[in-house]
């Protein structure tokens, strides 16, 4: 688990950093912005990956826990997503949203309805 951690560490370190070289540095080519913006995708999928071997290792209810908590992640940020979209797509949506969701709100909201899913899951099997 520490290694899914340590991978998450290093995505949300390298977004950060991206978003302040964006910020700081307008004049730079699309194909830049780009690359800065896209930055987080390789150790990102080092953290799926270890977060796949971790899976693996669980006990049968663990597993069942995680997947239950990951269905209600996936439908919660899809719901959001797209009622923000509808929203702006109409003139009333969040100022701070005018395009829609940018990556980092989607992690935010995938990792709140996933914890809010474990929570839920977990107090179904005790």
């Amino acid at each position: 688990m520490m290694k899914s951690l340590a991978w998450l560490a290093a995505t949300t370190a390298l977004y950060a950093v991206g978003l302040i070289l964006l910020k700081h540095h307008p004049e730079w080519s699309p194909g830049w912005r780009v690359t800065v913006t896209l930055m987080p995708i390789l150790p990102g999928g080092f953290y799926l990956l270890s977060l796949l071997q971790s899976f693996r290792a669980m006990d049968e209810l663990q597993r069942r826990i995680q997947l239950e908590s990951s269905i209600i992640a996936l439908a919660g940020t899809v719901v959001v997503t797209a009622v923000v979209n509808v929203l702006n797509a109409n003139g009333v949506g969040p100022a701070q949203y005018p395009h829609g969701f940018q990556i980092g709100a989607v992690y935010l909201t995938t990792f709140l309805f996933w914890s809010v899913g474990v929570v839920i899951s977990n107090l179904r099997y005790r």
